[in-house]
């Protein structure tokens, strides 16, 4: 029994999730938040288009907190526990038009282990579908913060693969990892190993905040300066409002996108709003109308 089953294990692990007879992706994205017991997971899927066909998640470990969302309707998201783990399972095949993203969001217990006084989140993230760009981005819950690198070789590194780039946003540490055309059932085969920072008391909490503070100013004010709008991924109506929007400073009113592009009200707002899920641009009720405001820019 026991041979049987590490050999569930091993075949989950290597089963690669799967997109039958679906649409294609433009971008796969899963965000995962640690602390020293659970992870959080977030999935992001941005299909070419309004997707058919269904998806199946193969994961292999035990989930809950369990929720989807997306930018069109009459699709069906749920899981269904096995013996090496968790399959999660989405439904399109009646989905007729709408947008083109869809979030998935859920919890485990089983990802993060403790060694000695650090903790250890691994996972092996495969996306469903030939991909061209996927992220993988995981957060360590504030008060945590990555181990040092050691000084002798050693099987505990702060994270692996070692191309990941960490960040901060002034309240918690990142690594992410970025692919491009990705094949389907290829993937990061992820580690990040961390520990928890008590606080400290007295002056020094007051000098630790002004450096934080100065570092957040930072590097708020480099993310400004650096923001761009990643115009590979995006079909042509959608750079076509981008560009309308650019050629009026970077803000107009709803209407004149309908006017200039001479597409229906409907199609115009179906277009906003996946752009502004997607953090491409923001809306502002104004009257009867909306004031588009582009986020960010590239050439």
């Amino acid at each position: 029994m026991k041979f049987l089953k590490i050999a569930l294990v091993v075949f989950v692990i290597l089963l690669a999730p799967t997109i039958a007879n679906a649409t294609p992706l433009d971008y796969y994205e899963t965000r995962v938040l640690v602390d020293s017991e659970k992870s959080k997971f977030t999935m992001i899927f941005l299909f070419e288009e309004a997707p058919s066909g269904s998806l199946e998640y193969p994961l292999p470990f035990n989930i809950k907190d369990f929720e989807s969302s997306a930018n069109f309707r009459n699709y069906t998201c749920n899981y269904i526990e096995k013996t090496w783990g968790t399959l999660i399972n989405c439904d399109f095949s009646h989905v007729k038009e709408g947008g083109r993203v869809l979030n998935i969001k859920f919890s485990t217990d089983d990802a993060v282990k403790k060694i000695e006084n650090k903790f250890l989140f691994s996972s092996n993230i495969k996306t469903p579908q030939n991909v061209k760009k996927m992220i993988l981005k995981v957060i360590l819950e504030k008060g945590y913060v990555l181990i040092e690198e050691p000084e002798k070789p050693t099987t505990l590194v702060p994270y692996s693969p070692r191309d990941g780039l960490e960040g901060s946003d002034g309240r918690r540490i990142f690594i992410e990892w970025k692919r491009e055309d990705v094949e389907k059932g290829e993937g990061i085969d992820v580690s990040v190993t961390y520990e928890f920072v008590k606080p400290i008391k007295n002056d020094q909490n007051l000098i630790f905040l002004i450096i934080g503070i100065l570092i957040l100013i930072i590097t708020v004010i480099l993310g400004t300066r650096n923001k761009s709008v990643d115009t590979s991924i995006l079909k042509d109506d959608e750079r076509k409002v981008l560009d309308i929007i650019r050629e009026r400073g970077g803000m107009c009113k709803q209407r004149v996108i309908v006017r200039e592009t001479d597409f229906s009200k409907a199609k115009v707002s179906r277009l906003i709003k996946d752009l502004e899920e997607r953090g491409l641009i923001t809306t502002e009720k104004s009257g009867r109308s909306k004031k588009v405001y582009i986020k960010s820019e590239s050439d």
